[in-house]
C-alpha cells in the first residue's frame, strides 16, 4: 500500500515567516508567511512533485487520493527563509540513510538533471545569457546550480575537482558526477554521519533533502526564466 501521509518540517524564521520541508519526500519545499500559508503552499508543491514522480515511473499515490500532511516538525532559524535561506536540522535528518534511499535520490536527482538539461542543450547561448524579468540570466541560475551543488556535497566531505569545466553545462555535469561518487561510494558506517560546520549540523541525509531541495528550486526557476527568453527569440 503507498502511503498517503506525508511529514513536514517547519522552519521558522526571525520574522515568523515559514518553509515547509518534507520529512519523507526529500527537496519537496515551499514558503509561507505564516505556518498556515507554508502548508497550504506546500500541498500544492507536493502534488507537483508527486506528477513528477510518476511521470518518472515512482510509485505514488493516485491522483484522487487524499493526501495528509502532517507537521512532525517546528524549529526555530536564523536565516532568512523568505529568501530561501535554510540551515534546519531535523530530528528526522539524523537516521542513517538505507542504500535504497541512495539509489532512489541519485536517481531522483537524475530525472530532475535531465528534465533541465532537456531544455538547456537546444538553446543557443544568445538565449542563456538574456536578462529575465527576475533579474538573472538562465547561465546565472545553472552556475547557482552547480556551484550549490559543489557547496552542499562539502558538508560531507567531498571537494570540488581542482578544475573545473570551462562551459557551464560541463560545470553542472561535474557536479552531478561529484554527488553521484560521494554518494554512491558513501561507506555505510559513515551513512548516519552528524557534523558540524561553521555553525550548522550536517548530516547525509540532510545533504541528500538540499541537493533535491535545490535542483527542484534552481531546475524550476531555470526552466520558468527560458521560456518568454526562448519565445522572444523566435
Amino acid at each position: 500500500m503507498i502511503d498517503t501521509r506525508f511529514a513536514v518540517g517547519l522552519e521558522q524564521g526571525p520574522d515568523g515567516s515559514i518553509l515547509a520541508h518534507s520529512l519523507t519526500l526529500p527537496g519537496c519545499t515551499a514558503f509561507g508567511a505564516t505556518a498556515q500559508e507554508a502548508v497550504a503552499a506546500f500541498q500544492g508543491a507536493l502534488r507537483e512533485w508527486l506528477a513528477f514522480m510518476a511521470a518518472a515511473g515512482e510509485a505514488v499515490p493516485a491522483r484522487d487520493a487524499e493526501l495528509e500532511v502532517a507537521v512532525d516538525e517546528w524549529v526555530s532559524s536564523d536565516c532568512d527563509v523568505a529568501a530561501g535561506e535554510s540551515n534546519a536540522c531535523f530530528a528526522a535528518d539524523l537516521p542513517a540513510l538505507t542504500a535504497g534511499e541512495i539509489d532512489r535520490g541519485l536517481r531522483t536527482l537524475g530525472d530532475l538533471r535531465g528534465r533541465l538539461l532537456a531544455g538547456v542543450r537546444r538553446q543557443p547561448p544568445a538565449v542563456l545569457d538574456a536578462e529575465t524579468d527576475g533579474g538573472w540570466t538562465v547561465r546565472q541560475i545553472l552556475e547557482e546550480l552547480a556551484r550549490g551543488t559543489w557547496w552542499t556535497l562539502s558538508r560531507l566531505g567531498a571537494s570540488p575537482m581542482a578544475e573545473t569545466p570551462e562551459s557551464t553545462i560541463g560545470r553542472l555535469d561535474t557536479a552531478m558526477a561529484l554527488a553521484v561518487q560521494a554518494f554512491a561510494h558513501l561507506p555505510e558506517e559513515r551513512r548516519g554521519l552528524r557534523l558540524e560546520l561553521d555553525g550548522e549540523e550536517w548530516t547525509p541525509r540532510k545533504v541528500m533533502r538540499r541537493l533535491l531541495w535545490q535542483e527542484w528550486a534552481l531546475g524550476r526557476a531555470a526552466g520558468s526564466a527560458l521560456a518568454p527568453v526562448a519565445e522572444a527569440g523566435r
